[in-house]
C-alpha cells in the first residue's frame, strides 16, 4: 500500500457490455461518491472494450498521469476476461497463478471443485498483490499504483472498501441550493461568483425546464467555511434576481 494516500484517481471500466448498453455502469459512480467522502479526487473516468490494445494504452495513460488507477470488469473465468493478463503486458511482466490464492480457492471449493476457470482467477501478473474483500474469495490485484477490480458491483464495492485507507486526505464539503428560477437569469452572476472563488468548485444542475424550473447549485471544496460563505452569496444573488 502507498506512504501516502491517494489523492488523484481515474478509473478504467472495461468490457463490451458497457458500451453496447447490456449492462448498466454502476461502479464509477459508486467509487466517485465513496472517494469524495474521504476526499479522494476522482478526475477521469475512462470506457474501452474487451481489446488488450485498448486496456494496455489506456492504463498506461492513466497510472501516469493519476496517483492511482482503479480498474472495474474482466477479471472472470471467461475468454472475454482479459483484464488481468492486460495490466501484466502493460507493466511488462508476467501473468502468473497466484500460489497462497490457490491455496485458498482450494479450502474453499475442495480440490475437484477447483476448475480451470476458478483457477483461471488465481492468475495475477507478477509482483501483484492480492486484493481479499469479503465478497468473493477470488480475489483483485494491486501493482503499483494499479488497483484491478471486479466489475461485479457487490464486490468491486467489497473490494474498494477493504483498500479504502489508501485514498484520501482532507474531507470535500458539498453544500446545495434549490433553485426555482431558470438558469439563464443567473448564469452571468454565477460565473461572476465562480471567477471570485477558485478554491470553490460551484455547478448548476437543473432537474426541470420550461416554465416551471427546478434544479441545484451545488458547492464542493475542502473549506466549509468558505463554502458556506459563498452559498450566503449565490442565495443573496438569487433573490436579488428575484425580488419577493
Amino acid at each position: 500500500m502507498p506512504e501516502a494516500p491517494h489523492q488523484t484517481v481515474a478509473i478504467l471500466i472495461i468490457g463490451n457490455e458497457v458500451l453496447s448498453g447490456r449492462t448498466r455502469e454502476a461502479n464509477a459512480w459508486f467509487a466517485a461518491q465513496t472517494l469524495f467522502d474521504v476526499g479522494c479526487k476522482l478526475n477521469e473516468v475512462a470506457i474501452v472494450p474487451d481489446v488488450e490494445s485498448d486496456i494496455v494504452n489506456t492504463l498506461n495513460r492513466l497510472r501516469k498521469s493519476h496517483d492511482a488507477v482503479i480498474t472495474s470488469g474482466g477479471i472472470g473465468p471467461t475468454h472475454d476476461d482479459i483484464t488481468m493478463q492486460s495490466v501484466a503486458n502493460a507493466f511488462r511482466v508476467a501473468l502468473l497463478e497466484h500460489a497462497q490464492t490457490i491455496q485458498l480457492m482450494t479450502h474453499f471449493y475442495g480440490t475437484e471443485a477447483l476448475t480451470e476457470g476458478r483457477r483461471r482467477m488465481a492468475r495475477l501478473p507478477q509482483g501483484a498483490q492480492p486484493i481479499i474483500c469479503e465478497s468473493s474469495i477470488c480475489p483483485g490485484a494491486l501493482i503499483e499504483n494499479v488497483y484491478v477490480f471486479a466489475g461485479v458491483p457487490h464486490i468491486f464495492a467489497s473490494q474498494l472498501q477493504s483498500v479504502l485507507h489508501a485514498f484520501g486526505g482532507q474531507a470535500f464539503v458539498r453544500q446545495e441550493i434549490e433553485i426555482t428560477c431558470a438558469e439563464s437569469s443567473f448564469a452571468a452572476a454565477l460565473n461572476d461568483i465562480q471567477l471570485q472563488h477558485t478554491d470553490v468548485e460551484i455547478g448548476s444542475y437543473p432537474a426541470h425546464c420550461g416554465k416551471k424550473p427546478l434544479g441545484k447549485i451545488c458547492l464542493s471544496g475542502r473549506d466549509e467555511a468558505k463554502i458556506t460563505a459563498v452559498r450566503t452569496q449565490i442565495e443573496q444573488m438569487l433573490k436579488d434576481i428575484q425580488p419577493s
